[in-house]
């Protein structure tokens, strides 16, 4: 029996409280690495998340959800002198709205840290090799940890969250064999100049509604449209799109060529495709893998997606007496 692959990520990883016109929906870890991560852990993969978090209750609630989902989490560490950082998902019928400050407690949201260097070695040492590693900010330990697993024969894939540190974004860039970014995002090199593209490693272009893109070095290998779905909430469709991608052209260790790496985009923008058609960025992981392979394969087979998928209903959220019911803030803190 063939082992499984494994995924090492690091980056964002918020706890996502999703709200809807009809009230709070759910609250999950999120954050594209954290998603990435859950995501092929839900398709089969050994999937680790290194990240920080606060020891407080929204950070238990992330590590609980993690760990739900199949991740493994002894790399997200919970320090006792920080707060979780938390985003506020609005899903209203006019679109999907990000909130940094709690609609109920009306406290500021604290922002994310990233992981130290210390921290990647412990992973390195916790966990040597991987057949992927997936990161979504550049900053030193990333770069650490995408150093160490290039060395080490993993797929290394970036997709970058944010402008930040333009000489570290050009060695994640250089770094990496596989990029993917919207179309928006210009990807910069040292002195602010458009980042140059490496000769040897594919960039994935996404283009929104209008599909995406793949690139080798500087040449367009291919132009995907995008499957015409119902659309519930696109919040989180581009890392299904990311992890399907991953999960059917880097699980052999080596990335697929040609026709296969086409193939394997299109199994991700089906994914992508039921994600858009419920709420929430990884609701449809209330089904099981079998379930949602098949549906993929139904979009693929028929071009796209004319109705929600149905989901079963979950239980009600809960909070602590002395927690914000909705963020789960403590109380007090302002």
């Amino acid at each position: 029996m063939k082992p499984k692959p494994k995924v090492v990520a690091a980056g964002y990883m918020p706890l996502d409280v999703v709200s809807a016109e009809d009230g709070l929906l759910s609250r999950n870890a999120g954050g594209t690495a954290a998603n990435v991560a859950a995501i092929l852990a839900f398709l089969g993969w050994r999937s680790v998340l290194a990240g920080q978090s606060g020891s407080d209750y929204a950070g238990n609630e992330l590590v609980a959800d993690l760990a739900a989902a199949g991740v493994v989490t002894d790399q997200v560490h919970q320090r006792a002198d920080m707060l979780t950082p938390r985003l506020v998902h609005e899903v209203l019928a006019g679109g999907h709205y990000f909130v940094y400050t709690c609609p109920t407690c009306h406290v500021r949201f604290p922002r994310s840290r990233p992981l130290t260097i210390e921290q990647a070695h412990i992973c390195i040492a916790a966990h040597p090799s991987a057949t992927v590693f997936f990161f979504d900010r550049a900053n030193p330990a990333t770069l650490t940890l995408a150093e160490h697993y290039r060395k080490h024969g993993s797929i290394v894939a970036y997709e970058p969250a944010g402008d930040g540190n333009t000489e570290l974004q050009r060695r994640a860039i250089r770094l990496a064999h596989v990029v993917k970014r919207s179309d928006e995002r210009v990807l910069v090199g040292p002195r602010g100049r458009t980042s140059r593209p490496v000769d040897d490693h594919l960039r994935i272009v996404t283009l929104g509604a209008q599909g995406l893109e793949l690139h080798r070095g500087d040449r367009c290998m291919a132009k995907l449209p995008a499957f015409p779905t119902v659309v519930a909430d696109p919040g989180g469709a581009g890392d299904w799109t990311t992890a399907g991608f991953l999960h059917e052209a880097a699980r052999t260790g080596e990335l697929s060529s040609g026709g296969a790496l086409e193939d394997a985009l299109v199994f991700g923008q089906a994914l992508a495709a039921l994600s858009c058609s419920v709420v929430g960025a990884r609701s449809l992981m209330r089904l099981t893998r079998r379930t949602i392979v098949r549906r993929a394969n139904g979009v693929r087979a028929e071009g796209s997606l004319n109705r929600e998928m149905r989901l079963p209903a979950q239980p009600p959220l809960d909070a602590p007496d002395d927690a914000c019911p909705t963020c789960l803030m403590p109380l007090g803190v302002s």
